[in-house]
């Protein structure tokens, strides 16, 4: 019997304190909403977190 797992990724913004600042379903959409917030690309990391889901 084989099992379908289902890949789940969710994108956080990290300011230089260490704080998430938002988050969100893509990399893109991050970038998108941190302009948005007035931060410029490479002053915010970006971690993702994978979960594995059995379906």
């Amino acid at each position: 019997m084989t099992t379908t797992i289902k890949v789940v990724k969710k994108y956080y913004a990290i300011d230089y304190d260490r704080r998430i600042v938002t988050e969100a379903d893509s990399e893109e959409e991050i970038d998108r909403i941190m302009e948005k917030k007035g931060y410029k690309k490479g002053t915010y990391d970006i971690l993702v977190s994978i979960k594995y889901v059995e379906t």
